[in-house]
């Protein structure tokens, strides 16, 4: 995916990704692999050109879907400097920040934007937090140019400079700090970025080279050798120039299923479908069912060659659109990544465990490729917003989102449990077994989901939601037919069948071709059976009505209906399907509701993100769902 269709970024799709190896004193993970983060530098041009309700407001993309139609994302529309840039998340602490500062010898800034304000406040508190969560290393994203220039300065290279001289000042001072390292886009013959992190020029600190920053810049124990990431299918040319420098190169990217054995770090790895192994969005609040993300092998660096992604969400495509992006889910992607995790780690063959990502936060609307013809392809929850067509690739609000720091919308909530599957890490436990630490628990209600399947009989004679697989199969079996994700990436549902290509702008993994056994080209199906497709569904009740029970009913005419209602409208209550939130967030965004089918009164249908169609009735609205 790329990041931007406004800015001369790269080609590749774009995400930052950190790796740290601690020295100097600094506290790492006690036992088996080291570990790093991705993290991000690039937020000047969403700093300063943030909208008047981002800045007085603290106004986010999260906050537009928790307002349920009251905010709009107009009001996020920044500046001429914001380079159309949108606030999904609020840091929780100091609020939104950057690390752009001019050079020492410049009068100028070399792309227009101000120095940035509390860089050494913000770059302490980081290094803070991410070493007492046990991370090694970080690796700064410089992937969206490849060529120098006034942006790339402001966004990449100053950046990753300004870091370096922070950390480096704290680690003289006695204060430890991760290691960083450089993700760089190599793939352009004629790219010259990356000699800037290399060679040294008048006032460039050219840290890789420097010997100043030599315990600062990320280094493999086993080679010895500092690491240069690399995106997809870099330049041999520049490989070998760097290499012959001394150093690592270490491709990292993702999605590319082929690549995992031939030492391709990601920066995200979903995970993976216990039927034919290909990547999933489904994520199973069954322990039986593990997430079983990729194992990287053949690394050119660690003992091993090992490496393993593990985050709180990742995405096939587009983050904003149903079953594309697995979502946060209360914390359960994360510790279902995690625990495949411990059992690599446990095995004592684990070199590096990659997390991801630390702090992205902003992300620019991308082209709607569906819609027009397909009104109903829409960013979810903002069913009512003039702007809802433009979509969003590498997070959506705080739902949809890669990042751990703490944020005002979450309240650190996820970076508490990070730091206590960190803890269960350094112990190489095989499994997450201390009752004691928020990773290991598994009753919390919010981590709890029923996936709900929806089926249709006959020429709309009769709809039916279910919970359970086995009614499931036994349906379609007898001639009912299931309603597919709508965009495939869903593995516990069907997909539609593969005739349009389904993919951000800009995404190398899916041109070239090696994205594994799923196809990611669909038909997106009409807007009629777009709306009623399946969904996720709480299991339990949240605490303190945060949600209510959705029962499943057979009315007195055979046919079946979901209600509030415990006594079904007259009709027999079957079960309770889930419990829907009655608050609105990218969480659970979408909105459940019944209609009554002006053609057959006698039925009733249920639609997410959209009123009834065409002249039927509504019935009730149920609450939100995933």
């Amino acid at each position: 995916f790329a990041r931007s269709t406004t800015m001369a970024f790269s080609s590749s799709w774009l995400a930052l990704v950190g790796l740290v190896v601690l020295a100097g004193g600094v506290r790492a993970v006690s036992g088996g692999a080291k570990v790093g983060m991705m993290y991000e530098g690039w937020h000047a041009s969403a700093f300063w050109g943030r909208s008047a309700a981002a800045r007085e407001d603290g106004l986010s993309v999260e906050m537009v879907v928790r307002s349920n139609g009251t905010r709009k994302l107009a009001e996020l529309t920044p500046n001429a400097s914001g380079s159309g840039f949108r606030w999904h998340t609020m840091p929780l602490d100091g609020g939104p920040y950057c690390i752009y500062r001019r050079r020492a010898n410049e009068t100028l800034s070399t792309c227009g934007l101000p120095d940035c304000p509390n860089i050494t406040a913000t770059l302490a508190r980081h290094a803070r937090m991410l070493v007492d969560a046990g991370v090694s290393f970080v690796v700064a994203d410089s992937t969206n140019f490849y060529m120098q220039g006034g942006m790339a300065d402001c966004l990449q290279l100053r950046p990753f400079e300004v870091l370096a001289e922070e950390w480096l000042k704290l680690r003289k001072a006695g204060i430890p700090t991760p290691q960083i390292a450089i993700w760089q886009t190599l793939q352009h013959s004629d790219g010259n970025l990356w000699e800037a992190y290399l060679d040294p020029a008048p006032g460039n600190q050219a840290a890789y080279s420097n010997p100043e920053y030599d315990q600062l810049i990320f280094k493999d124990d086993h080679t010895g050798k500092k690491v240069f990431f690399a995106t997809s299918d870099p330049d041999a040319n520049i490989v070998a120039a760097i290499e012959k420098r001394g150093f690592a190169v270490v491709v990292m990217w993702a999605l590319r299923i082929l690549k995992y054995s031939s030492g391709e770090w990601t920066f995200m790895s979903p995970c993976t479908s216990s039927t034919d192994g290909s990547f999933t969005t489904t994520v199973y609040t069954d322990e039986s069912m593990p997430c079983n993300q990729k194992l990287t092998t053949n690394s050119v660096i660690g003992q091993h060659g090992t490496s393993m992604t593990v985050g709180p969400s990742y995405q096939l495509s587009y983050s904003s659109l149903p079953f594309r992006a697995a979502g946060k889910l209360g914390g359960l992607t994360l510790r279902k990544q995690f625990e495949t995790a411990f059992a690599s780690n446990h095995a004592g063959s684990l070199d590096y465990l990659m997390v991801g990502t630390f702090n992205e936060h902003i992300a620019q609307p991308q082209h709607n490729p569906f819609n027009p013809p397909n009104p109903a392809v829409f960013d979810m929850g903002l069913e009512n917003d003039p702007d809802r067509a433009g979509l969003y690739v590498d997070m959506y609000g705080n739902g949809f989102t890669r990042d751990l720091e703490p944020t005002a919308e979450d309240g650190g909530a996820l970076w508490n449990v990070f730091k206590s599957c960190m803890r269960v890490f350094a112990t190489q436990a095989p499994a997450c077994t201390n009752t004691s630490e928020p990773c290991c628990d598994r009753a919390d209600p919010l981590l709890l989901w029923n996936n709900v399947w929806s089926l249709t009989y006959g020429n709309g004679d009769d709809f039916l939601l279910t919970n359970m697989k086995l009614e499931r199969d036994t349906d379609v079996k007898r001639g009912w037919k299931e309603l597919c994700a709508p965009l495939g990436g869903a593995s516990a549902f069907c997909k539609p069948a593969a005739t349009q290509p389904l993919h951000a702008r800009g995404r190398k993994a899916q041109q070239n071709g090696t994205s594994g056994p799923e196809s990611l080209a669909v038909a997106v199906p009409a807007q009629a059976e777009y709306v009623k497709g399946p969904f996720v569904i709480h299991a339990a009740p949240l605490p303190d009505a945060q949600s209510r029970p959705v029962y499943r009913c057979l009315l007195p005419s055979g046919k079946h209906r979901v209600s509030l209602d415990p006594g079904c409208n007259g009709g027999k209550q079957e079960f309770v399907l889930g419990h829907a939130s009655t608050t609105r967030s990218t969480e659970t965004a979408r909105t459940l509701r019944t209609c009554r089918p002006a053609a057959q009164p006698a039925t009733s249908y249920h639609t997410l993100d959209s009123p009834c169609l065409g002249s039927d009735t509504l019935l009730e609205v149920l609450g939100y769902v995933h």
